[in-house]
């Protein structure tokens, strides 16, 4: 299970009067399917403060690919590279009803394994399109990073 606050930079106007400044908490619960490849579902919360706040709700299937098998045994610093398919949902203060899109996430990060602990850190751009309520579609990329803690089960 990996789970990380978040800080989200909208690199859109799609949801003003919100700010394009946002955070939120990222977990995803993962599988091993070779020793240098995982598989997980991923749910995400992200809220963008303003005069109305926009808040999102993400979900969906996350890859992950390091470049050592040695990562989930050994202590150390190993890199990693992912990518998700996912879709969100968002809901604007004020506005009834919510908008679905999809949204395609290519991150990398590290992994630090220590004797009692495991932390990471990771960086993320994804885009995402939708048909928001009354608007034309529009794109709505956003940047991501998140640091947290991956606990075994």
């Amino acid at each position: 299970m990996w789970l990380a606050p978040t800080y989200d930079f909208l690199a859109s106007d799609a949801f003003e009067p919100s700010s394009g400044h946002g955070f939120g908490v990222r977990s995803s619960y993962e599988f091993h399917v070779t020793p240098r490849f995982n598989i997980g579902l991923t749910l995400a919360y992200r809220l963008y403060p303003g005069d109305a706040s926009t808040q999102q709700i993400g979900y969906g299937t996350v890859l992950k690919h390091f470049f050592s098998p040695r990562w989930s045994q050994n202590h150390g610093v190993y890199p990693f590279l992912d990518y998700g398919l996912l879709l969100q949902q968002s809901f604007v203060e004020d506005r009834e009803g919510s908008a679905v899109s999809h949204d395609t996430r290519l991150g990398a990060g590290l992994l630090w394994r220590l004797p009692s602990i495991s932390l990471f850190a990771d960086f993320a751009a994804h885009y995402s399109r939708l048909s928001f309520f009354d608007r034309e579609s529009t794109w709505i990329p956003y940047l991501e990073t998140g640091a947290g803690c991956v606990f075994a089960f």
